[in-house]
């Protein structure tokens, strides 16, 4: 009950956003921005904590979506429809889009008589052109989820409603931090609602994903050593991985085919734990395009959604560094304090390099016994040749 008194209103705006609102002359553009941005602050939060995992199939194979299963996904569907569709509604209630007359265009503007007046045009046609095409997406995502190759296959439907989730967040929030850099220099961070948390949990999935790779492969090594009778016992001990991967909070965000993926995985691996004896070449023939996948996922995570984010926390990484160096020329005990710090923040770009894992697991767990100078001047020295190295693409 605490984490729910105390979770931000969903209409909640960040501040540098509010500071932008506050600025602008134009007091009444600005009531109809916040009106449109509260809105979009609301759809993107619903879209992201919608929880779809207790509609997801606990077996891969296509079971056949019927009324039942129609039944269960409606307040799913009419949770998506909705929030979109209210935030289309208020943009265009705020931004109606200009008549239109019998020939078909929208008629003779006069042009804007200053350079506010014509950022307001701006965004404007931005908000209007935005609509239009959420609208068109709404109706796309209703035509998908109705096709016959979707209606019979349960993951082939929760793939669609994933994925259209995803793209109306991604939609929305582009939406919020255009029309925002109209008004001022901002960073996307700063201004889109949610995106912190979406950053984090992307993350965090990198994260998870990268040591459940290093996890299996460890095991898989243990295969040549193994004699078939003891094979079924490590084919277990992976299943009993993956299962506690999939109860992990970072798997949440798994998008749907990957997930399916690692179901199907388990039941052959269930399947093979029943038996008296495997032969190696047949788990390890199970295991690697698993493996592949797990290193396909950190990739796209990493190319896709936290290349900017990466960028940031790796500078943020080497301001902290400088900071350490400074303390440690000073004598000052505030160097081990702020290395932690830096140690901390580079968590979050944990998957992007195998050598700078290493680094971060060997020096997290030294720190938690503390570190002398030496060790702080060592671990200083590393930290910034390992950052250095960071493969950024």
């Amino acid at each position: 009950m605490l984490a729910v008194k105390n979770r931000t209103p969903q209409d909640a705006l960040p501040s540098r956003l509010q500071e932008v609102l506050d600025s602008l002359m134009d007091r009444h553009l600005a009531e109809q921005l916040e009106h449109v941005y509260r809105a979009a602050a609301v759809a993107i939060d619903r879209l992201g904590h919608l929880n779809i995992v207790k509609y997801e199939p606990s077996t891969a194979e296509p079971d056949g979506a019927d009324l039942s299963l129609w039944e269960t996904m409606a307040p799913a569907m009419a949770e998506t429809l909705g929030d979109v569709n209210h935030l289309i509604q208020v943009t265009r209630q705020q931004f109606p889009a200009p008549e239109r007359t019998g020939s078909g265009d929208s008629g003779w503007r006069p042009p804007p008589a200053s350079a506010d007046e014509r950022l307001a045009q701006e965004v404007e046609a931005v908000f209007q052109t935005s609509a239009e095409r959420l609208g068109k997406r709404l109706a796309e995502l209703g035509e998908r989820v109705r096709r016959p190759e979707v209606v019979t296959d349960r993951w082939a439907l929760m793939t669609e409603l994933q994925s259209f989730r995803l793209d109306f967040r991604s939609r929305i929030g582009d939406l919020v931090y255009l029309t925002v850099a109209s008004f001022a220099e901002v960073r996307r961070e700063e201004v889109v609602p949610g995106y912190g948390l979406q950053m984090a949990a992307a993350a965090a999935l990198r994260s998870a994903t990268v040591d459940l790779r290093r996890s299996l492969q460890g095991k898989l090594e243990r295969v040549a050593r193994t004699a078939p009778e003891g094979l079924p016992a490590l084919a277990r001990q992976v299943e009993e991985n993956l299962g506690a991967f999939s109860t992990m909070p970072a798997s949440l965000t798994l998008r749907t085919r990957d997930k399916r993926e690692l179901v199907g995985l388990r039941e052959q691996l269930r399947q093979l734990a029943g038996q008296p004896r495997i032969e190696g070449e047949e788990l390890l023939r199970m295991m690697q395009p698993f493996l592949a996948v797990l290193e396909r996922i950190a990739e796209e995570l990493t190319t896709q959604m936290l290349m900017v984010q990466d960028r940031a926390v790796w500078a943020s990484c080497g301001a902290k560094l400088e900071l350490a160096s400074m303390h440690l020329l000073l004598g000052s005990p505030g160097a081990e304090r702020v290395l932690l710090e830096a140690l901390e923040r580079a968590g979050e770009l944990y998957g992007r390099s195998a050598a700078f894992d290493a680094f971060l697991r060997k020096y997290r767990r030294a720190s938690g016994e503390g570190l002398d100078e030496a060790q702080l001047h060592e671990t200083l020295e590393t930290f910034r040749e390992r950052l250095a190295a960071l493969p950024f693409h």
